[in-house]
């Protein structure tokens, strides 16, 4: 049983991702030096009552002056959008409806219900109908059709980039939806992408009871491929999304010391990808497995059935989490990808209005920071980073993928080379089922 609760981007260029890492070091480098000068947007402080104020029946209380700036849903504007009091006013007028949200279940979708789904249902006395997990075929049949059962969905932006554009995904107005109005990336500011996105990343993590100490441990993606000078069983996720980034982090290791570098692996031209699919082939013969969930590579390391895996680093966070004593480490510094997830609706949903005031409240800082407390994947707007110290326990903000450790070795995915080359363009896909089956 389910449990309760257009535009067509033209090709990102390469020099997208340099600025988008550049950019990304200058926001944490003014993070840092204001450490905890960051706060939440402060109350106002108490005043002493004005003896002179009109006490006759023309005076306005301090309820009817709250009322009185609040513009109706007409008057919000794509200049002047609504705000959060605004928002919330409006959702007062759901209080006993629903719609329904799909997610990918796990310790993902569990963070996503305690940070938003929850607080949201309770707040506003609105039921949130859960599903999972998100099928992008599932999508492309209820926008075709008309039958559409999901209202809410989220996924990383590269779907954003293949639903989009064909008309699955609904726009959204911009006088509601303001989330991603100055989201970071600059990638992830589409027509379809609202709510409160996140920042997540995917790299190496291994056990510590195969390397005590981080003896021997790899310390880049080169001792990854290097089964003999780094001996341990190795395991890796099934698809090629990562994969090809880390065959030429592999390859090419001098790349990871610059910006520059970095950002000529953010994408592939065909070249590249040939011959990361036959560096993949050499590490496959010396693989367990190939994981599927993200629950594998954590359950894997503990277990014992290989030492060391590619891995997401919410899903390691997650597992020190339940258990302290949990031999894990994500190694950030030897190298890493980030990407972004980000909330849509899709197209046809009846729910639209309702689904829209919901990822416009969830998007505003004070809300979107919230995800974090249950999963180490980072806000993408700006104003939501900078509240993340004052909100966040400092072990969270140290975990995040925006943390300082985190950008020295950061690569920032292209997401839409990346959502346009996965069945089309590139094929990537199908290429790499070719692989695993060879």
């Amino acid at each position: 049983m389910k449990r309760i609760h257009s535009i067509s981007r033209r090709k990102m260029k390469k020099s997208w991702a340099l600025l988008a890492v550049a950019a990304l070091m200058a926001l944490l480098l003014v993070l840092a030096a204001c450490g905890e000068a960051a706060t939440a947007t402060p109350e106002p402080a108490d005043e002493e009552p004005d003896t002179t104020m009109d006490t006759g029946d023309d005076a306005m209380d301090e309820g009817d002056a709250m009322v009185s700036h609040l513009r109706p849903k007409s008057e919000w504007t794509a200049e002047e959008p609504a705000t959060l009091e605004e928002i919330e006013a409006e959702l007062a007028n759901y209080r006993g409806e629903s719609f329904t949200q799909t997610s990918w279940g796990g310790g993902w979708q569990a963070a996503v219900r305690q940070g938003h789904m929850i607080p949201f249902a309770e707040k506003f006395g609105i039921q949130i109908v859960e599903d999972s997990p998100v099928e992008l075929a599932k999508i492309q049949a209820m926008s075709e059709t008309g039958n559409v059962s999901w209202d809410v969905v989220d996924f990383g932006t590269r779907w954003v980039y293949t639903l989009g554009s064909p008309g699955h995904l609904e726009e959204l107005d911009p006088a509601i939806h303001n989330g991603y109005t100055l989201a970071y990336p600059e990638i992830t500011q589409t027509p379809w992408s609202g709510g409160a996105g996140v920042l997540w990343s995917t790299g190496l993590a291994y056990s510590l009871d195969a390397y005590p100490d981080h003896q021997g441990a790899p310390t880049n993606w080169v001792d990854f491929w290097d089964v003999d000078g780094v001996p341990g069983l190795r395991s890796m996720g099934d698809r090629p999304n990562e994969n090809v980034i880390f065959a030429q982090m592999a390859l090419y290791p001098e790349k990871m010391d610059s910006v520059e570098g970095r950002a000529s692996i953010s994408s592939l031209d065909d070249a590249q990808l040939d011959e990361s699919l036959a560096h993949l082939r050499v590490i496959k013969e010396h693989l367990v497995n190939w994981w599927h969930t993200g629950t594998d590579c954590p359950q894997g390391l503990i277990a014992g059935d290989f030492d060391t895996c590619t891995a997401w680093n919410g899903r390691i966070w997650n597992a020190q989490q339940e258990d302290e004593n949990s031999p894990l480490y994500y190694c950030y510094e030897c190298g890493h990808i980030n990407q972004t997830g980000v909330y849509s609706i899709v197209n046809g949903s009846e729910n639209k209005e309702l689904a829209e005031l919901y990822l416009a409240w969830m998007g505003f800082p004070e809300n979107a920071v919230q995800v974090s407390n249950y999963i180490t994947y980072g806000p993408l707007h700006p104003d939501a980073v900078a509240l993340a110290p004052s909100v966040l326990d400092a072990a969270i903000v140290d975990a995040l993928p925006t943390s300082p450790i985190a950008l020295e070795k950061v690569i920032i995915m292209d997401e839409y080379w990346l959502g346009t080359n996965l069945n089309e363009g590139q094929k990537m896909i199908e290429r790499f089922q070719q692989l695993l089956q060879e």
